[in-house]
């Protein structure tokens, strides 16, 4: 069994124009017996975004915990809220705002896992 507090994780503060902060919980690059997923969490303050990107290799699952935003997916958007869950495949162009007075805090699963080596080496923006 692998338990992963957000809390105790080391977190990653990317830099402008997309500020927010990064932690992987769990990954085969941190634990040895982890297979076919990553978790991390990302915690954006009022009024930024992350980056509008895509994976190529990963699917990403977003659960959304706490606060209020918009996810762009290609050109549509959405609204979210707490108990949100958002579904991307590989190579969809994808963004979440936070459009909340504090804090946006969700959950992410790379499948299979990969996309969290850059936040491990503090190389996203």
């Amino acid at each position: 069994m692998i338990i992963a507090k957000s809390s105790e994780a080391k977190g990653f503060m990317t830099p402008a124009p997309h500020k927010r902060e990064l932690k992987v919980l769990i990954s085969p690059s941190l634990q040895k017996e982890v297979e076919g997923l990553a978790v991390g969490m990302t915690i954006l303050p009022p009024g930024e975004s992350s980056s509008f990107h895509s994976h190529e290799a990963e699917c990403e699952t977003w659960i959304v915990v706490a606060g209020h935003g918009e996810v762009r997916v290609g050109n549509e958007r959405q609204p979210v809220e707490p108990e949100t869950v958002i579904f991307l495949k590989p190579n969809i162009k994808h963004q979440i705002t936070n459009t909340g007075q504090g804090p946006l805090r969700m959950f992410w699963i790379y499948t299979p896992p990969g996309g969290e080596k850059s936040i491990l080496e503090e190389k996203m923006s």
